[in-house]
């Protein structure tokens, strides 16, 4: 057990829960609990919107891809580092300059019916459930690594609920407290908190890449180094896939293990398939295969060892597009003062994650060699799985090579960092889930004319609801195996939430606000056919992954879009399109269409003189000049 690490965290804890309970005071109505009055400044704003950018995702999983995937997890940082700029070049500002509180309402100021803000809110849901999970998958397996024990009674197999107890304990102790800080604090804990969060796992990130290079890490020198051979990587198997011979090159997995295995630890393979047991499961190391060029070498410094050519173009596009579909992203948009703080933020944000994102890749690139050096020296950390010296569970990365750098003060740092952005990010998802559930729902619907503490009551309430519900899918990852199914689990299933987002969101939001045309039918249309198709794709891929015959990559075309790892190439594209041929069939344009113009384009000045009836500027949107 990692002493100072905990001692940090718990620190961590406390800052968090005392900033939450001394914003209690500030949290009297709703527009206090869900956009923290609206006045948040442009670089608190940037600060607190890229510590709820940064999630496990981005502390965890870059690294971790990079570690295990080389150039594919480069892609990672790449496109998360670049999707802010579709935020600010076409939605930031008008979004703000819109009002409101969330994207529900932008959907219902725009079209003008109940229908589309319901199918916002079940979009916001599901968005950031998606997004939410990772974040507590990550909290389980840093947590696994920190603590070393957990707080519940493991069965005769080892297992509780079916799980590692050590790994859910930590998943419970991450949804307690967020429960307990969102819901207390509400916007304005969280932003305080995201602040504070946001620095501390940037500052974490930079002494991880400050300590390798003090230990003598070279960038060019030692990506040669993990360049030069075939890339290597681990995977967890059963013994029946293990020993199944593969028509097409007539070779079992076993027998390419056995080419790059130390002899001491294929014995140990060898061993668990004379056990007979089909259904057990072994840590192996596989050489990894081309994706893009198949009689190639894969080698750590070139791309094709997670993604085929479509992969490649939609992850990168998911990620891109994906940010401006993060409902948690785009209310702190609302928070800033005016339109013109809102693209003041981005322009900090851009700063801020670009940094973060040039050592991601460096850390990843790091654990490379280290990692392999110290299980080697016998100094490797001994919470973390290996098989001859390389992670079996590569989101482990970041807290095993910080410990390896800098022993448990590092390792502290680095474990408070990585609470620290799982707790951030998840604050924004729990506040963008209650308003969709509390502010679009409840005050609109089900009770208008409720009080101020009431629907105050009924936000918090939303944020345990959906608290316990993130519990359970933390709970759900390990249980049905999906961490043995991806490598960077987390990285790819965060990717996933901004496929969805990108698919279900931005084309409404592109064409609301920069195409007159759109109309209602059009915008639901566009929603439901991202949503539907995105999510449809991914849990295809995921059941292709687990083994259902059915969606096998030899099932003709159902296989074929089983195998797309990320959708949106093809729904992103496919929304707009609907959007487009719905909105000319019914050409239901609002008949306020002018008026809408004016308030997502019109500066200030021109809305005031409209108001006072002598703006000259109508005809520039379209309309007739007063």
């Amino acid at each position: 057990m990692n002493t100072i690490a905990i001692v940090l965290v718990i620190g961590l804890v406390l800052f968090t829960v005392g900033l939450s309970i001394f914003s209690r005071r500030f949290t009297r109505t709703t527009a206090d609990f869900y956009l923290a009055g609206r006045k948040v400044g442009s670089f608190s704003n940037a600060s607190a919107i890229s510590g709820d950018y940064l999630s496990a995702a981005s502390f965890l999983g870059v690294a971790a891809a990079v570690y295990a995937s080389g150039l594919d997890g480069v892609w990672y940082a790449a496109g998360f580092a670049g999707g802010f700029m579709v935020v600010v070049l076409f939605i930031a500002s008008a979004l703000r300059r819109f009002g409101e509180y969330t994207v529900a309402d932008f959907a219902y100021g725009r079209f003008g019916t109940s229908r589309i803000r319901l199918v916002t809110v079940v979009a916001v849901l599901l968005v950031s459930l998606f997004y939410m999970a990772p974040q507590m998958y990550g909290a389980g397996t840093t947590w696994k690594i920190l603590v070393g024990t957990g707080f519940f009674p493991a069965g005769a197999d080892g297992l509780f609920l079916g799980v590692d107890p050590i790994y859910l304990s930590g998943v419970t102790v991450v949804a307690l407290i967020m429960m307990f800080y969102v819901a207390m604090g509400g916007m304005k804990g969280t932003t305080l908190n995201q602040i504070f969060q946001f620095w501390l796992l940037w500052f974490a990130m930079f002494m991880v890449v400050v300590f390798a290079f003090g230990n003598g890490f070279n960038y060019p020198a030692e990506l040669a180094k993990a360049s030069d051979g075939t890339l290597v990587a681990t995977k967890t198997i059963t013994i029946a896939d293990l020993t199944k011979v593969d028509p097409k090159s007539g070779k079992a997995p076993i027998d390419s293990a056995k080419g790059v295995m130390a002899p001491e630890s294929f014995a140990k393979i060898e061993e668990a398939v004379a056990a007979g047991d089909p259904a057990a499961k072994v840590d192996i190391l596989l050489p990894q295969k081309n994706k893009l060029h198949e009689t190639r070498t894969m080698i750590f410094g070139e791309p094709g060892h997670r993604y085929n050519t479509f992969d490649q173009f939609s992850m990168v596009l998911a990620l891109v597009l994906g940010t401006a579909g993060l409902p948690h992203i785009l209310n702190r948009y609302y928070t800033n003062p005016s339109g013109a703080a809102a693209r003041r933020s981005t322009f900090w944000v851009l700063i801020f994650i670009g940094t973060f994102y040039i050592l991601s890749p460096i850390a990843g690139l790091a654990g490379r060699s280290r990692i392999l050096e110290a299980w080697l020296n016998g100094t490797a950390p001994t919470n973390a799985a290996y098989v001859d010296g390389f992670l079996v569970k590569s989101d482990a990365l970041m807290p095993a090579l910080a410990q390896i750098l800098g022993g448990q003060w590092l390792m502290g740092i680095v474990a408070a960092g990585a609470f620290a952005a799982m707790f951030s990010t998840v604050g924004g998802l729990l506040i963008a889930a209650a308003s969709a559930v509390g502010h679009d729902v409840y005050e609109k619907y089900i009770d208008p004319n409720a009080s101020e503490a009431k629907r105050v009551f009924v936000g918090k309430t939303s944020v345990i609801f959906f608290a316990l519900l993130g519990w359970v899918l933390g709970w759900a990852i390990p249980f049905f195996g999906l961490q043995n199914a991806y490598p960077a689990l987390i990285a790819m299933m965060v990717t996933w939430a901004f496929a969805v987002g990108a698919s279900a969101f931005v084309p409404m939001l592109l064409t609301g606000i920069w195409w007159k045309g759109t109309t209602e039918k059009g915008a639901i249309s566009g929603m439901l056919v991202g949503l539907i198709g995105s999510i449809g794709i991914i849990f295809m891929n995921i059941f292709q992954q687990l083994k259902f015959p059915a969606f096998a990559a030899d099932q003709g075309v159902i296989g074929f879009v089983s195998s797309l790892t990320f959708p949106v190439l093809f729904t992103f594209p496919l929304a707009l399109l609907t959007i487009y041929v719905v909105s000319k069939l019914d050409g239901n344009v609002p008949v306020n269409i002018d008026e809408i113009w004016m308030r997502i384009h019109g500066t200030a000045h021109e809305r005031h003189e409209r108001d006072l009836g002598l703006d000259k500027v109508g005809s520039m949107f379209g309309g007739p000049s007063k």
